[in-house]
């Protein structure tokens, strides 16, 4: 338990997560090239870490369900300018 009573979160991998938050500001901000260039990225980490063991299953398998969340943020991302 933290200082204030706050849980601590259970660790998942800085780079991926960063990745993720990447991909997700680049939406926000209309950069759909970049979002799509970075998942690309996101992906092959991924796949990288797994092969070598790196990841649990757990966090694995929620890594997955958040590229499967962006993908179809992307699928339906259209522009507002």
């Amino acid at each position: 338990m933290g200082l204030f009573g706050r849980k601590k979160k259970a660790a998942g991998d800085s780079e991926v997560e960063g990745l993720i938050e990447s991909i997700k500001v680049d939406l926000s901000n209309n950069y759909k090239d970049s979002a799509v260039v970075v998942l690309k990225r996101l992906k092959g980490i991924l796949a990288d870490k797994r092969k070598a063991g790196v990841l649990n299953d757990d966090k694995f398998f929620e890594y997955c369900d958040a590229i499967s969340s962006i993908e179809e943020d992307i699928a339906s991302f259209k522009r507002t300018y």
